[in-house]
């Protein structure tokens, strides 16, 4: 297996079966989405996927969070092109890899998520074939606030049309209980009974024929698929490299001014630049960072 840095990925026995979980593992930052650990996350779901052994897999996060979202100082260090050309022709880009690793994966894939599902930490969930929230998960698309574009678009089909814009037009959080009514989550659930929860519904597919849950994966994959939601991915993520490349002159507070305070003064600073105007709008995330149960 593999040596990770930044997840562990492990087989656990279930009854019918495997069940592989694949866990980020940056908890000291929030679990954000880096390239190298969105890179082995991609090479774990593929020997999930090759492992004949393994009927399910899961993906958590270790810590406090699932995941905050994409990692600034990657963006800020110029980890990241900053043309849009460079980026459109790229084969590494994050949808790219949900797409082949997880959408087309023969495997059903489970998002179990806790307290910050941020940004591309919800864009990770929402591309599982089921996502189990704790009672204290919060969800949301803050970058909108530095022009970035959700580039996720199963969100009108899990959300409709009416909340997806309100969501993209204001980057702001959303708790467990309203994701579920607006159908952003399967299920949720108490936080201290998230593991044994996810753990049952894992064991209980691990018990079908293989085959069964294959095709009925294809099956529904196909009907959202012959709607050309991959179509919209697409043109959604231009127009984000477009934003993203755009100078400062060109789109002021956009990524290009972010990145710029985050590389002189750091990631805190570059994040409270990007939500100093919103203090009011984020006082569930403030209330969530405080709360003195929480684990380190």
């Amino acid at each position: 297996m593999a040596d990770y840095q930044d997840i562990i990925y492990e087989v656990r026995e279930g009854a019918g079966g495997g069940i592989g979980y694949i866990i980020l593992n940056r908890p000291e930052r929030l679990n954000a989405l880096s390239r190298d650990l969105l890179a082995e996350v991609g090479d774990a779901l593929e020997n999930a996927a090759k492992d004949e052994n393994v009927r399910c897999i899961v993906i958590k996060g270790a810590g406090r969070a699932f995941s905050a979202g994409y990692d600034m100082n990657v963006q800020s260090q110029g980890a990241l092109p900053r043309d849009a050309i460079t980026m459109i022709n790229a084969d590494n880009i994050p949808t790219a890899m949900y797409r082949r690793s997880i959408w087309n994966n023969p495997k059903p894939v489970i998002a179990q998520v806790h307290s910050f599902t941020l940004a591309g930490g919800g864009q990770l969930a929402c591309h599982c074939d089921i996502t189990i929230a704790a009672d204290d998960a919060l969800f949301g698309y803050p970058p909108a606030r530095y022009a970035s574009v959700a580039s996720y678009m199963i969100w009108p089909e899990l959300v409709g049309m009416k909340k997806a814009k309100q969501l993209a037009f204001t980057g702001n959080m959303i708790n467990a209980e309203e994701a579920l009514r607006l159908g952003l989550v399967s299920e949720v659930v108490p936080a201290g009974d998230l593991d044994e929860q996810v753990w049952n519904l894992a064991n209980t597919i691990s018990k079908l024929p293989p085959a069964s849950t294959r095709l009925n994966k294809r099956a529904i994959n196909h009907y959202y698929e012959s709607q050309g939601m991959f179509q919209s991915f697409e043109f959604a993520e231009n127009l984000m490299y477009a934003s993203y490349s755009a100078s400062p002159e060109a789109l002021p507070h956009g990524l290009q001014d972010v990145d710029r305070v985050t590389e002189e003064q750091g990631m805190r600073a570059g994040f409270q630049y990007m939500n100093e105007a919103y203090t009011d709008e984020d006082a569930i995330a403030q209330a969530q960072m405080k709360r003195p149960d929480r684990a380190p």
